[in-house]
């Protein structure tokens, strides 16, 4: 009766291996579960901030070609339009009321600018629009990020009259496009297109 007492006092070393080992396999399912949530969140918090960078980017956009004017500009000894775009941008004239004091009409240029280390970004760059014989000097203008890292950047020109899509507007035609579609990726994947009406070119 005394063995049997004293075997009840305490745990067996078996026992508390087991208990050891369940406990172990409990802790590390906390811990993998706060991982997985962790993740999670990461990767929600991610494609919150790409779908900001989205609309801000489709909305800037948006702005300057919906207040684009229509306008023209001497090239050499004839005149031709100021919009002009190919499948890595475009260059146009709007507002900017953005400047404050200094707002007004620009020339704006889309462009991709590639970084030594192979990086690419979609950029914008501004000159204050001064009339039809103004000198284009893209070294003296004003230069925005609109996206950082583009991984596939392809603009394309519907023409109003065909219906037609292609990534080539020269100036020298006598209209404006009646649409702008511009497909993007960045390092997560493809954009939905972007696609903007020209309303006053209709």
């Amino acid at each position: 009766m005394s063995r049997m007492f004293r075997q009840q006092d305490g745990f067996t070393l078996l026992e508390l291996l087991i208990a050891l080992i369940v406990t172990t396999a409990v802790v590390g399912l906390v811990f993998a579960g706060f991982g997985v949530i962790g993740r999670t969140e990461d990767r929600n918090q991610q494609m919150i901030d790409r779908a900001e960078r989205m609309m801000v980017v489709s909305q800037w956009l948006g702005r300057k070609f919906d207040t684009l004017r229509l306008l023209v500009r001497q090239d050499a000894n004839a005149m031709v339009n100021f919009f002009v775009g190919n499948a890595a941008g475009a260059m146009w004239v709007a507002p900017l009321p953005e400047q404050g004091n200094d707002g007004g009409l620009y020339v704006f240029r889309s462009t991709p600018l590639r970084h030594e280390d192979g990086r690419v970004d979609l950029t914008v760059e501004v000159l204050p629009y001064d009339g039809a014989a103004m000198a284009l000097d893209w070294g003296h203008s004003r230069r925005a990020t609109l996206l950082a890292d583009v991984r596939t950047l392809q603009w394309f020109y519907q023409d109003g009259s065909t219906g037609q899509w292609a990534q080539q507007w020269d100036a020298s035609m006598r209209r404006f496009p009646a649409r702008i579609r511009i497909e993007l990726a960045d390092a997560q994947g493809a954009w939905p297109p972007l696609i903007f009406a020209l309303s006053r070119a209709r």
